[in-house]
């Protein structure tokens, strides 16, 4: 899968997963970073959420609480915050190296199984 599909799928899945899949699946994506990585999400979403939600460490399941309502709260978030970030290793595709974790998860294979579709719903949000 290209970066391209990795997003389109992640955007579907957060447009049509319930809640506590995307945060599962939001937490076993962040556990898949370095703490690097972990941190510039904990620095770059924290800009973006109201301090009551700023999530109090960079461990996988807090950021996936963070992102998670974060995204509720204004779809779209995610991607804005990350489109352009660099990051240790990322070479700037931060949200393609979040995306593709995000859509390779167990969560979000079952979930893409369970949809029927092999795409991002052919959407391009």
């Amino acid at each position: 899968m290209d970066d391209q599909q990795a997003i389109e799928r992640y955007r579907y899945m957060l447009r049509t997963a319930p809640p506590d899949d995307i945060e599962r699946a939001h937490a076993e994506a962040f556990a898949q970073l370095t703490p690097e990585q972990r941190a510039t999400v904990l620095r770059e979403l924290a800009q973006q959420v109201p301090a009551s939600e700023v999530a109090a460490s960079d461990d996988p399941n807090s950021l996936a609480r963070m992102a998670t309502r974060a995204e509720m709260r204004q779809p779209a978030t995610m991607e804005r915050t990350f489109a352009g970030v660099p990051g240790p290793g990322l070479g700037g595709m931060f949200l393609s190296t979040l995306a593709g974790a995000f859509v390779g998860t167990a969560i979000a294979d079952a979930f893409f199984n369970s949809e029927g579709t092999d795409t991002a719903g052919g959407e391009n949000a």
